[in-house]
């Protein structure tokens, strides 16, 4: 007796903590927090991370793991910590309420509150802070000394400060003294990586330049001696004792600038400078060369410097006025890009360059591409006597409607830029290994991995005595699948890891010897693994005969994640770290210590940082975010199976409103975009939508959220979406606790497709909300994806619309699918969002929809965010549409009473001032 009496005096506490919960309103999103950049020390004793809210002031922890002590920076962000963890260093945002006031006021940008540096003492917390600080700089492995960019222009005298072009005070501060050193002037400033000197560019007056280098060892700025209109920022070798710059005399504000490769040499404690590629030892690249654009660089071991070229630009013709010329653009049909690309990639066309390799003994450049659709890199980080090239200028204009087109493989080699072709077709993931000794790609239509031995002259089937698909054979899109991909070379290339669906395959690409690394476990368990790299990729690309990796684990049965480890040189079962019902983000690693920090939650949990010297185990919680959560009613997430209308079994995901009572009925919304049940255990932040539902905040105020995966089969993406989704909600529909009468569906993009096509199909969804749908996929195919520029005719042929056609060939497939011809049939109310400056789907879609259901007199809502995106970009209006949504669902789902927009709009001549979301009376 005594047993039942406390269970109920528990369940009655228990009813009574969350009667005094709330639910989520709009009120909250601004301080939910998360946790932001994480860094970590090389010896594992120092760490660092941000908790940011998403609007207002956060804060940065430093923490001395040793000493198991941190300090808290108010507003802190952008640290970074010395190498010898002595200090940490960061910049101090302005209050946000001081930030927001002056941008009330429309202050200048000199204007504005400025950032404070701070450099804290890693074992005391002791902090120095500099007031007014732009920018600072490190070199990656520095101990000894930063810089920083100053913004107080009054450490330049006043008659100094008279030109906007004059550049800013950069202050050197010296970590073990605090002595600081001031350089004037300073336009551009950069540190070699070990901090031994900084490249400086001088700006003392309009079309007046210094470059020099700043020595931290003996804290001297020696000058290179001429004065230029421009120089570029000088670029280090690894010793720092040479950098490379450009230099030019034009002194016209627009056209290229005609360029000269220069490099500085600290020789006998005296900067010598020499010019390497003159103006006229570039006339032989017939209008190519060095201009402002040009990057120089060297290779790792110094011995090559590479440089980009590009065509020259002539200056803008000022006798041209733009009232008396033509405005006109003009589609070429076998141009290798239509207009709207070329505006969207007008700048980085203007600044983009072709690699070329400087030739010593001859005293020239060596182009190795003149083509912009010409992707060489270098191997061996430049060492290697060849480059890599993957050309598909050919077949660009193909690329329209076929994104696996033909691409041709080749070698180029540095000492003259001739080619030795390798493959020709249609390959994809082609690298070079680490070492530089083979070349790897996939080979889409005979779908196997293939490799060049660069030295034999040789190729052959690297993926051949694998016995199941290294390639995707779950896609369903209509076009050749794509490779799982290559988890690393190890030490010296003596073996490539490749994936399949689940585990890890390493290969020897000299002898074809095959063995599996994880021994199956993944297949025979439904687990896949995948390498986690833990390493700087730019120190150490490979990994070493003896490591032991670090894998992430993915159930695909019950989605759980986690992490293994498996010793590279002894294939085995993975040993299982972690395998739990939590997202994990990816973890960071001390370079010299087995210490990792990393993300991990769930629905219920938000992703807090951990530190752990085993991942998953032994770990220390570090952070505790948003504390306030306990205050709301929450929700919990579930699988949930179900077979479609073909028979095919799916997976779902089903959100269940806190201290569900399945004697109860509750709404469903029921959201979808394609495949979202490996998200199980992702926290969903209350934030403002951008553009679709959000599943915490719906779960918090008493709705069933449904997430249905859905399969699709080419050339019917409507019907494979109704195949699913609708076999999905009568399935949730049969339990007794769903209100089958007040269920509503909701998606944006393709999934806003999606709903528009389902209501031409079914009446059994009480509301929708269509986010930027593509209405009438005949016209839509012809149209242009304005933020790329690029046709949408890919999309509908192979990519996620799935036709597999093109329009001619096909043209029942696109009518089919096109909800616009079935309007007549829809008895739903529908909230469409489409937006003005929608760069992914035309903004005309949702027009033709609305339009169509205007006409027919069916109801519908569009709402136009004027100047907004695909996805809402500004806060502001995200606020909005979380609103209109909740008041738009709310009063067909829960009966509230319809808010005065739905019933009257809003006029024109009230915009920005009435918002209509009040009760309609």
């Amino acid at each position: 007796m005594k047993h039942y009496i406390a269970i109920s005096i528990l369940l009655t506490c228990t009813l009574s903590l969350s009667a005094q919960k709330k639910p989520l309103d709009h009120s909250v999103y601004d301080g939910w927090q998360t946790v932001g950049p994480t860094a970590v020390s090389p010896r594992g004793n120092i760490l660092t991370y941000e908790v940011n809210p998403q609007e207002g002031d956060g804060f940065l922890v430093i923490r001395n793991v040793r000493q198991k002590k941190e300090v808290t920076i108010p507003r802190g962000y952008r640290a970074t910590i010395l190498d010898n963890e002595q200090q940490v260093v960061c910049l101090i945002k302005p209050f946000f309420k001081d930030t927001r006031q002056a941008k009330i006021k429309k202050k200048k940008a000199e204007d504005m509150p400025k950032d404070t540096l701070a450099i804290i003492d890693a074992k005391t917390f002791s902090i120095k802070k500099i007031a007014s600080v732009q920018s600072y700089q490190l070199g990656k492995h520095a101990v000894d000394a930063m810089a920083f960019l100053s913004a107080d222009t009054a450490i330049i005298p006043k008659k100094e400060r008279t030109n906007k072009d004059i550049g800013r005070p950069v202050m050197v501060y010296f970590f073990d003294t605090g002595i600081t050193d001031t350089l004037r002037h300073i336009d551009k400033y950069q540190f070699d990586k070990y901090g031994k000197a900084l490249a400086v560019t001088i700006k003392e007056k309009k079309n007046k330049m210094l470059v020099a280098r700043y020595g931290v060892d003996d804290r001297t700025l020696r000058f290179v001696r001429d004065t230029m209109v421009y120089y570029s920022l000088p670029q280090f070798d690894e010793s720092a004792d040479k950098a490379l710059y450009v230099q030019a005399a034009d002194t016209l504000i627009s056209g290229s600038k005609h360029g000269e490769l220069m490099i500085m040499e600290m020789i006998n404690g005296k900067l010598e400078s020499r010019k390497l590629v003159s103006i006229d030892q570039q006339k032989k690249l017939s209008g190519w060369g060095i201009t402002e654009n040009s990057r120089p660089s060297f290779s790792e071991n110094g011995k090559r410097i590479f440089v980009g070229i590009q065509p020259y630009q002539p200056p803008k013709d000022t006798t041209l006025v733009s009232f008396e010329t033509a405005g006109l653009d003009i589609w070429n049909y076998n141009a290798p890009e239509i207009p709207p690309m070329m505006k969207v990639n007008l700048q980085r066309d203007l600044a983009r360059t072709m690699l070329s390799v400087y030739d010593e003994r001859q005293q020239q450049l060596i182009p190795l591409t003149l083509s912009p659709y010409d992707r060489v890199t270098l191997a061996e980080k430049g060492n290697a006597s060849y480059a890599l090239s993957v050309d598909r200028t050919k077949t660009i204009v193909a690329t329209q409607w076929d994104m696996q087109g033909e691409q041709t493989v080749s070698l180029v080699d540095l000492s003259n830029g001739q080619r030795k072709e390798i493959v020709t077709g249609k390959v994809d993931r082609c690298a070079v290994s680490p070492a530089g000794k083979y070349v790897v790609w996939y080979d889409a239509p005979e779908r196997r991995w293939m490799v060049y031995d660069v030295n034999g002259g040789t190729r052959k089937v690297l993926s051949a005595a694998i016995p199941t698909c290294t390639w995707d054979e779950t896609d369903d899109h209509p076009m050749m699948p794509e490779a799982y991909g290559i988890a690393g070379w190890t030490q010296h290339d003596q073996e490539v890891l490749i994936y399949d669906r689940y585990d890890i395959w390493k290969v020897n690409p000299s002898t074809g010897t095959t063995v599996c690394l994880t021994k199956g476990q993944g297949r025979e368990k439904q687990l896949t693994y995948r390498y986690v790299p833990l390493k700087d990729a730019e120190e150490e690309p490979f990994i070493r005969s003896t490591e032991s990796l670090i894998l992430s684990v993915f159930d695909n049965v019950t989605k759980k994640n986690g992490y293994a480890s498996v010793n590279v040189n002894k294939p085995a079962a993975p040993q299982l770290l972690a395998l739990e019902g939590y997202t994990y983000a990816i973890p960071m690693k001390a370079k010299d210590a087995e210490v990792y920090i990393y993300k991990k939650g769930n629905f219920q949990h938000p992703m807090d940082l951990y530190l752990s010297s085993s991942l998953g185990k032994n770990e220390q919680k570090l952070s505790s975010i948003n504390p306030q959560q306990k205050d709301y009613l929450w929700g919990t997430a579930e699988l949930f199976h179900w077979y479609a209308y073909d028979g095919t079994p799916l997976d779902g995901l089903l959100y269940k409103p806190e201290n569900f009572d399945e004697n109860k009925k509750y709404p469903v919304m029921i959201y979808f975009y394609e495949k979202r049940s490996e998200n199980l255990y992702t926290y969903y932040s209350p934030a403002p939508s951008r553009s679709t539902v959000n599943i915490a905040f719906y779960c918090s105020r008493g709705y069933i959220v449904f997430v249905p995966d859905i399969v699709y089969h080419a050339g019917t993406p409507g019907e494979s979406a109704y195949n699913c989704i609708v076999s999905g909600a009568e399935a949730l529909a049969k339990n007794r606790w769903v209100d089958k009468e007040n269920m509503a569906i909701q998606g944006q993009s393709w999934g806003g497709y999606q709903v528009a096509y389902l209501i031409t199909r079914t009446n059994m969804f009480k509301a929708a909300g269509a986010g930027a749908p593509v209405a009438n996929m005949t016209s839509a195919y012809g149209g242009i994806r304005w933020q790329t520029g690029m046709s949408r005719q890919f999309q509908y042929e192979q990519s996620q619309s799935r036709i597999g056609r093109d329009l001619w060939n096909g043209i029942e497939l696109y009518m089919e699918n096109s909800p616009l011809f079935k309007l007549p049939n829809v008895q739903t109310p529908v909230l469409i969002m489409h937006n003005d400056a929608d760069g992914a789907v035309p903004w005309y879609q949702g027009i033709e929809m609305f339009m169509g259901l205007r006409r027919l007199g069916k109801p519908a809502w569009l709402l136009e965010y004027n100047n907004e995106e695909h996805n809402l970009k500004e806060r502001r209006n995200s606020k909005d549409l979380s609103i209109r949504l909740q008041q738009f669902f709310d009063h067909y789902l829960k009966g509230a009473p319809e808010p005065a927009w739905m019933r009257y709009g809003i006029p024109t001549s009230k915009k920005g001032q009435y918002f209509g979301f009040e009760n309609a009376e």
